[in-house]
């Protein structure tokens, strides 16, 4: 809401970057482990519907946005009301239907508890692997309409529809991984959606240089990275004790929310470095690849560590 009345650069940080993304780490971190702690056999596929809801908002979000700011009778100000107001209707129903499965049980909490995640080896393997996916996985999401205007020369319009159809894709791609992870194990379908994404970077990303290319490759690389969001939440619920989901998996978003301060920087440097265009996304694609199969791989040594064996269900 206060993003509608800002004109000056700082107003739109504080508003956007610093109170709204205290505002979401407030309701996506409980949200999401109190699902958790609900589901065992079919965690992996109650995840997977839970955060459809996102794939969905992409989908309608940038439509809706472009479309009111560009209506004269709405503007940039009303359009950020007009999404607050619809934000604000859909936490309500949340908040309504939203049940934790135990009470909550006060209790005085020491930095020993605090501590206990990170004296985990194979959690902090996790963890690592996890940071380093990230990179990968969403380095396309954001340098995607840009990578669609300044190299495959799409229309505006179509850049802002290429982010629609990646979410689009995600939608299935959450949904069908959160289904196979309760078959496969939830580590399994992680692992290999994570590897798949790195592939589809490098195989597809890097020769996607005209329109059609771009459009596959958002389809292709949405569906597979659906598995990242899906499952995040799954993998630390998974080791970790019912009264420390809720912690744990805090623990985790704490971590990735580095990557996701640093990601944009650091491509947009990676793209300045370079002495063309087309140079500067094909070392941008390489390093979204690279760091998607570094990171899949730290996180499938981490499995090994809990299951003790190279392959097994988990």
């Amino acid at each position: 809401m206060m993003a509608s009345l800002a004109t000056e650069y700082y107003q739109f940080l504080l508003a956007q970057g610093v109170c709204s993304a205290i505002g979401l780490s407030f309701l996506y971190s409980p949200a999401i482990s109190t699902i958790a702690t609900w589901f065992h056999k079919k965690r992996g596929l109650a995840m997977g519907v839970m955060v459809t809801g996102s794939s969905l908002g992409g989908v309608v979000f940038p439509i809706m946005i472009n479309r009111l700011i560009e209506n004269p009778s709405t503007g940039y100000p009303w359009a950020m009301r007009i999404s607050a107001f619809l934000i604000l209707a859909l936490q309500i129903v949340a908040i309504f239907t939203l049940r934790t499965r135990t009470a909550p049980a006060p209790k005085k909490t020491q930095a020993v508890t605090l501590a206990a995640p990170f004296k985990e080896f194979p959690f902090v393997m996790m963890l690592l692997g996890m940071f380093i996916l990230m990179y990968g996985i969403f380095i396309p999401v954001n340098f995607l309409a840009l990578q669609g205007l300044e190299q495959a020369h799409v229309s505006e319009s179509m850049s802002l529809y290429l982010v629609a159809i990646f979410n689009g894709a995600s939608l299935f791609g959450r949904l069908g991984s959160g289904y196979w992870s309760d078959i496969a194990g939830r580590w399994n379908v992680f692992i290999i959606a994570g590897a798949a994404s790195g592939i589809i970077e490098l195989a597809l990303w890097i020769p996607a240089t005209y329109e059609a290319a771009t459009i596959g490759f958002a389809v292709a690389f949405g569906f597979l990275s659906g598995a990242f969001v899906s499952l995040l939440a799954a993998l630390p619920a998974t080791v970790s004790p019912l009264p420390e989901i809720g912690y744990r998996i805090g623990v985790v978003m704490l971590i990735l929310s580095l990557p996701a301060l640093t990601m944009a920087p650091i491509g947009g440097s990676i793209l300045q470095s370079a002495s063309s265009v087309d140079d500067g996304w094909l070392h941008v694609k390489i390093f979204g690849g690279v760091m998607s199969l570094a990171g899949s791989a730290v996180v499938f040594y981490a499995k090994t560590l809990y299951t003790k064996k190279f392959w097994a269900v988990f």
